[in-house]
């Protein structure tokens, strides 16, 4: 999952110090997708105006413990996967906002599936891009962009072609995406975490 047997160069874009506060942000952008993902299983029928609160509250948390994750990586101001992965979380946020207030099936099915689309480029292009002069340098959570990347797209690109299917379909597609990739982050938490103690203790 996470990177962490990196090159000394590589592994110099992730300071020591913010492994601590990278794996919690990871940690808890986890818990805010398992918790929905959750929620989408047991919650038999949402209705329209459940299915908009809950998708809308999730583009929102998502979003914030994405903008945390990012803040805690050693990204320069000017890095494109900064700016990428930024935009895209806010993205997410206002799109979030709309949704739950929105209402509407169609407005959760198209544009909460265009944030999560987008958010999932984002996240594709930051673990396939390499800044100049540094063609071997990875960042810590490259690996775990990328799948998490095909999830988002995948879950984002569905979601429209389900709108007429109702709430809980809508519910069923989404929640599945969010099961899937908060394993997948649960995982790579534990691994920046297991991965920072041994490097406190060499």
């Amino acid at each position: 999952m996470s990177e962490t047997a990196l090159p000394q160069s590589a592994a110099a874009n992730m300071s020591v110090a913010n492994t601590p506060l990278l794996w919690r942000a990871v940690l808890l952008r986890a818990l805010v997708t398992l918790a929905f993902g959750l929620t989408t299983v047991f919650w038999g029928a949402p209705g329209t105006l459940g299915l908009c609160l809950a998708l809308g509250a999730y583009l929102l948390a998502a979003a914030a413990a994405q903008y945390l994750s990012v803040r805690t990586l050693s990204l320069t101001r000017n890095d494109a996967r900064r700016l990428v992965l930024l935009g895209a979380a806010g993205l997410l946020a206002v799109s979030g906002v709309v949704v739950a207030i929105s209402a509407s099936t169609l407005v959760a099915a198209v544009l909460g599936g265009a944030a999560l689309a987008v958010m999932g480029g984002a996240e594709l292009f930051s673990a396939l891009y390499r800044p100049a002069g540094t063609a071997h340098a990875k960042s810590a959570l490259g690996n775990d962009w990328l799948i998490s990347g095909v999830l988002g797209l995948g879950t984002g690109i569905l979601l429209p072609f389900f709108a007429a299917a109702g709430p809980h379909a809508l519910m069923g597609v989404a929640g599945g995406g969010a099961l899937m990739t908060g394993a997948l982050w649960v995982l790579s938490a534990l691994t920046l975490r297991h991965d920072g103690y041994t490097a406190k203790g060499q």
